[in-house]
């Protein structure tokens, strides 16, 4: 019995002893932002002076241009989205915000699948984002146990620990890292990469429905959010950004998600706009030149998005009814393209 004690002892001081080397090589990356998406030193330098956050997916992540947005209105911005966000990372990342700055205005973005993503199916990548953008150690410990799934622990234990590994050899090396390229939470696409299918008409008669039933999980999550907002007194604007025609030719049942979204806003009395049903979105945004893919505007498309949005906003703000510049609804819209 003896010896089994001091057996035990000596395992369990050596995994103490690999879970704190474990842990330091973790933190080396988490501090040293060699990610070119990581950007907790950027918010650390404006904390307490921010009054609106753009959150969101990579919809939000690239078409909101909070400096655009600023120059109209006024206000302080930073746009926390990232690629592949979940709810609950969204959650996690409004918290820490709205907890150390003035906010007063969230601009939340729900594009056509945010209710329906599945997070399970999707897997850790947004997660493991999330994790690597927040500010404090503590907070990254319990988003490690509650952000992730058991089953995934051990990958995501693997995936920062070489993470760490990789940083410290590259830092003893002197080899640069990949600069953080956001501003104010914004990062620009490149030009455009590919060519889209613009032959709308055949598009729209082989169109597919999208997935409609609402994840749970997402639920749980927009709940919190609005939750938080509420407490706080902060003032939630539900926008869902412009994506191609080509993509909305592909696809239908994009109604489902706006009933939804509409129900909500009014529930709790906040704005929505959806820019997909904006009357001149054609003209403004051109598939060829203002698109940088098939869901995601280019710089001068997020510039002309953003002040778009802004100019909307004064507008709303003034008391001015801006309904009749967008559509009802999906199927009004495609009526009008006269396929």
């Amino acid at each position: 019995m003896h010896n089994f004690r001091k057996v035990l002892r000596t395992v369990l001081l050596f995994l103490l002893v690999v879970l704190l080397i474990s842990v330091a090589f973790m933190e080396v990356y988490f501090r040293t932002e060699r990610g070119s998406f990581q950007d907790g030193s950027d918010r650390d330098a404006v904390a307490g002076t921010l009054d609106t956050l753009v959150c969101g997916a990579s919809h939000a992540y690239r078409d909101f241009n909070p400096a655009v947005m600023d120059a109209r209105l006024g206000t302080r911005t930073y746009n926390i989205s990232g690629s592949l966000m979940t709810m609950q990372g969204r959650w996690e990342l409004l918290r820490e915000e709205i907890g150390r700055n003035p906010v007063k205005t969230v601009v939340l973005e729900l594009s056509y699948n945010t209710m329906t993503r599945n997070r399970e199916r999707e897997g850790t990548e947004g997660d493991l984002y999330v994790m690597a953008r927040l500010s404090s150690f503590f907070h990254r410990v319990r988003f490690f146990f509650t952000g992730f799934r058991l089953n995934e622990l051990p990958s995501v234990y693997y995936k920062f620990l070489t993470e760490g590994i990789d940083t410290t050899i590259e830092l003893a090396e002197g080899k640069p890292g990949h600069p953080n390229k956001r501003i104010q939470g914004y990062l620009p696409t490149g030009p455009r990469t590919s060519k889209l299918n613009t032959k709308y008409e055949s598009l729209f008669h082989q169109a597919k429905a999208i997935k409609t039933a609402i994840d749970p999980y997402n639920e749980t999550y927009l709940n919190k959010i609005l939750k938080l907002c509420e407490e706080k007194g902060v003032r939630v604007i539900l926008v869902t950004t412009p994506i191609t025609k080509s993509f909305l030719c592909r696809y239908n049942s994009f109604d489902v998600s706006l009933s939804y979204y509409r129900k909500l806003a009014e529930e709790h009395g906040y704005d929505f706009f959806d820019f997909n049903l904006y009357r001149e979105k054609e003209e403004l945004f051109p598939d060829k030149t203002m698109f940088y893919d098939i869901t995601h505007l280019n710089p001068d498309g997020a510039d002309r998005f953003s002040e778009l949005y802004a100019e909307i906003l004064q507008a709303k703000d003034r008391g001015e009814d801006v309904s009749d510049r967008f559509y009802e609804s999906y199927a009004e819209m495609q009526a009008a393209w006269g396929y």
